[in-house]
């Protein structure tokens, strides 16, 4: 007698076991992926109802959905099976607890939202939201998240729960799925939520004892042996195959052995399409009613795509039943999808397509959404419906709001096929675009041209050439050639949107900011708005231009007025806006040394990109608040910010955040790890127009000097200050660079070409009165000339920076006045400056100029202190970001949410901080990050 664990379930002992111990596991917070794969009809699914069974009956909360061929195309379907009930169903201040904090941002999925114009990236933003939505709910018990038949859920469904797979450490979640091997090995998606598996239940044929057991139990208990060995070789031992084979034999199928092979399993689609059809004439046409309608085919639905009368219907649902093709309940369901497989495959196409479209029409004279209607719609054949084409169009648009844009794409793509008029096929293209730009698709920048070319409307026309300038980004040489349409798209939408024309203006600014040889340059376009009042976004935008243009002519008072008045608008902290305006604002206040004011604007922003989930929105302010923290000299804070950034970038999006970790990993004196980091980070991809190809350049120049190849290092910094020349003057580190190529020539002994950059770069300085460019170029320029006058220009270099914010300028300064002071004999004088260099540059985190300074201490005499790593120093950049978030007083969840991790990584920085810090509480944590 085979083993039966539960009733129904034979040969299943070691299954079950894996599934008790996933349960107990998920009980004390070890979430885990559990995969149940076979092919159709082995039993998957009934394993999976009895996990569920276990699961209830152990307190645990189950949420269920099942993946259909119907619904692949249906963003977040599967989603919306498990979750939606959860939220619309929740009584007023529980909705409010679930949808609490960053899982607000998954509220689009279950509600109508208008898409904002780039709103940044809504897909993370959506999973991020989601993934607090399941943390919220299993704050109040275990939580088993069921997909039955996942090879068929949408693709939005399983990027969510990969998403959550990478994520469930401290959550006491179960995601419980099954699959078919064969499908799921075609499915990206699918395949790397299966590597997250913890536990892959492969259920195995039933033995010959439980097949024996079956038949006995369906046939009789005087089935001969002969009999039962044939009806395991002919099922393989599959449960399924093996009931609907019995199915046949008690309807009269001769039970000779060698007749059953022939039996099953190939010929079951036909043994069911025959049973149907001999049943009542009506009775394929409900069936079929029921394949085409999916999850929707409620008795009264069916009635009307089939044309019956409700009795009819009923009376053959009973039969329907009877004969093991349909469950009982309302919807409709078949017993198996194999069985739906098999019905719905017999559908001629045309009759398919019409069919659909059938059920398209019936599901909108209900009311039903768009997004419901349109997946019949993607399965009809394209009419030149202008009707059709609405929905599809709406539908898109609604599942971009949700962060589905693979959905969307495939929904305007049907909708194009249709096709469109005219007259309406631009806005589907633009739609599209948008759908592709979200999905770091190759094709947008193509798409939301081609929707320019088209567009009779001034709108679409000024939306799409702003997609594309956003779609472009940086690469700006690939707007310059639509220079004069963007100019004359903003002309014609003016009296329409003015803000809409205001900011294609702004996209032509941005080109021309790093474009030469143009016919109308930046200057003189950025005059037209120096007189704007600053009232509306669009306008604070542009203004951030005039102030860019003061700092590229060396103005930098003016520079900062202007950025302080493009500063003002709430919108700067509201939302993503364009890729240039903060940037326009912090260079200003950089070469202003205002870091606090400029720490305080990206702060907030960061405030609010951490709300809206979006990481490249939380990129972009991030990579400058890095910046910003890096000219100020605090490495360690930069390197968290950087890092942070990293983690987040889209592949291949993250240059600028790569060459500004190198350079913080170089001011700290990590060489080989500034090495690593640059390793094949070469000039392909950038044009001698973009800004990150002078960063990178100037990068690998100081890496190249660092390590003794001082010829490549002079031949970077001389390429990279010709580009940044050839910018006129508008890259912010042009300063920097003059002073690292002047440190190069001046170690190679052309002390002629050093001498006449280090005046230029001296002469550049002064002319901005900003403290830190002068005292940098003082201070090379002091160690080229040398002698009294160099140390008089060091002494003045070290004088000048004594009031700076710039600390590690600062404290190099200090190092070289001191040891200048060293050589020239006054020993006793140089401590002074080389201690107090010494202890900033221990402050700041640079390791190898303290190291510097505590020899330049030795060799004067002096016994330098000994520099430990305690405290707040010791701390690595994510235990400082977290203690930093704690300490301003977000809680343990606000810190996670913020910064897209789990509540237990949380805790465990927390903790070494609390340990490195000498402190057992959130309490002390100011105090001892201010030490």
């Amino acid at each position: 007698m085979p083993a039966a664990s539960t009733e129904g379930l034979l040969d299943r002992d070691d299954d079950l076991g894996q599934i008790d111990r996933a349960l107990a596991r998920a009980l004390t917070g070890d979430g885990q992926v559990l995969l149940i794969e076979g092919a159709p009809g082995i039993g998957k699914t009934t394993l999976l109802a009895e996990l569920r069974r276990r699961a209830r009956a152990g307190g645990t909360t189950v949420l269920a959905a099942r993946g259909g061929e119907l619904e692949r195309d249906f963003g977040f379907g599967i989603v919306r099976q498990l979750l939606e009930a959860q939220v619309a169903g929740a009584a007023e201040d529980e909705r409010d607890r679930l949808l609490a904090g960053a899982a607000s941002l998954a509220a689009p999925v279950f509600t109508a939202t208008d898409v904002q114009e780039n709103s940044g990236d809504v897909t993370y933003a959506t999973l991020h939201g989601l993934y607090w939505l399941v943390a919220n709910l299993a704050e109040q018990a275990p939580l088993v998240l069921s997909v039955d038949d996942a090879q068929w859920a949408d693709a939005p469904s399983l990027r969510f729960l990969n998403h959550l797979a990478h994520r469930l450490d401290g959550l006491p979640v179960i995601i419980a799925l099954t699959a078919r091997p064969g499908i799921a090995a075609h499915r990206d998606d699918l395949r790397s939520l299966a590597l997250e598996a913890a536990i892959t239940i492969l259920p195995q044929p039933l033995s010959e004892a439980a097949v024996g057991h079956l038949v006995q139990a369906g046939l009789g208990a005087d089935a001969p042996a002969a009999l039962r060995l044939a009806c395991r070789e002919a099922t393989g031992g599959n449960p399924f195959l093996l009931a609907e084979l019995l199915g046949e034999l008690r309807r009269g199928a001769d039970p000779d052995p060698a007749v059953v092979p022939h039996l099953a399993p190939e010929r079951i689609a036909a043994s069911v399409l025959l049973r149907v059809s001999r049943l009542h004439p009506a009775a394929p046409a409900l069936t079929r009613a029921v394949a085409v309608l999916g999850p929707h085919a409620t008795l009264a639905n069916c009635c009307r795509l089939a044309e019956l009368s409700p009795a009819a219907a009923r009376s053959l649902v009973d039969s329907l039943a009877d004969l093991g093709v349909l469950e009982g309940g309302d919807p409709l369901q078949f017993v198996h999808p194999i069985v739906r497989t098999a019905i719905y495959d017999d559908l001629p196409a045309a009759e398919r397509s019409v069919s659909h479209a059938a059920a398209a029409r019936l599901l909108a004279d209900l009311y039903a959404d768009q997004e419901t209607i349109a997946v019949h719609l993607l399965s009809t054949r394209p009419a030149g419906d202008p009707a059709v084409v609405e929905v599809l169009l709406e539908a898109a648009r609604r599942t971009m709001s949700s962060g589905a844009p693979d959905t969307a794409a495939a929904l305007l793509r049907r909708a194009i096929a249709e096709p469109p008029s005219d007259g309406d096929r631009p806005e589907v293209v633009l739609e599209l675009a948008r759908a592709e730009h979200e999905l770091n698709s190759a094709e947008a920048p193509r798409l939301f041209l081609l929707a320019a070319e088209d567009a009779a409307d001034p709108v679409v026309r000024a939306r799409a050439l702003i997609g594309y300038a956003w779609a472009v980004h940086p690469d700006v040489a690939r707007l310059r050639p639509h220079l004069d349409s963007c100019r004359e798209a903003a002309s014609a939408v003016r009296t329409q949107d003015r803000e809409l024309a205001l900011e294609l203006e702004a996209a032509r600014l941005g080109a021309l900011l790093f474009s030469r040889d143009l016919p109308t340059s930046f200057e003189d376009e950025v005059e037209r708005f120096r007189d704007l009042p600053g009232r509306t976004a669009a306008e604070c935008l542009l203004l951030s231009f005039v102030a860019r243009k003061a700092l590229a002519g060396r103005d930098v008072a003016e520079a900062v007025a202007f950025a302080r008045r493009a500063a003002a608008h709430p919108t700067l902290t509201s939302r993503a806006g364009h890729p240039l305006w903060r940037t326009n604002i912090i260079f200003p206040l950089l070469a202003d040394e205002q870091y606090d004011l400029a720490e305080q604007i990206l702060s907030r922003a960061l405030l609010n990109a951490e709300r809206s989930g979006s990481p490249q929105w939380l990129g972009r302010i991030g990579w400058l608040r890095a910046v910003v923290r890096h000219w100020r000299g605090d490495l360690r804070g930069a390197e968290a910010d950087a890092r942070l950034v990293m983690e987040r970038q889209r592949p291949g999006k993250g240059v600028n955040a790569c060459v500004l970790m190198a350079q913080i990993l170089l001011d700290q004196g990590r060489t080989e790890e500034c090495a690593a980091m640059l390793a094949g980070r070469g000039l392909d991809g950038h044009s001698e127009h973009d800004m990150p190809s002078v960063w990178l350049l100037t990068t690998t120049g100081r890496l190249r000097a660092a390590l003794g190849d001082l010829d490549g290092a002079r031949s970077d910094l001389e390429e990279a200050l010709d580009r940044a020349q050839n910018f006129r003057n508008r890259v912010p580190n042009e300063h920097d660079i003059r002073v690292a190529l002047v440190s190069v020539l001046h170690a190679l002994g052309d002390e002629s070409a050093a001498a006449s950059l280090a005046h230029d770069a001296l002469e550049a300085a002064t002319a901005t009165g900003v403290r830190r460019a002068r005292g940098g170029a003082l201070r090379v320029s002091g160690l080229v000339h040398g002698g009294t006058a160099g140390l008089e220009q060091l002494r003045q270099a070290a004088g000048i920076l004594a009031e700076s914010p710039s600390l590690l300028w600062r404290a190099e300064a200090l190092v070289d006045y001191g040891a200048a002071l060293r050589r020239h004999g006054q020993r006793t004088a140089a401590r002074d400056p080389l201690r107090e260099g010494m202890d900033l540059a221990h402050r700041c985190g640079a390791a190898s100029l303290t190291q510097r300074a505590a020899d330049e201490l030795r060799a004067a005499g002096a016994r330098p202190r000994r520099m430990t790593e305690t405290g707040a120093d010791a701390l690595t950049p994510s235990e400082r970001r977290v203690a930093e978030l704690a300490a301003a007083g977000k809680t343990n969840k606000d810190i996670a949410q913020s910064l897209f991790v789990t509540l237990r990584t949380v805790e465990m920085h927390l903790s070494n901080a609390y340990t490195k810090l000498g402190i057992d509480s959130r309490q002390g944590l100011a105090h001892a990050l201010a030490r």
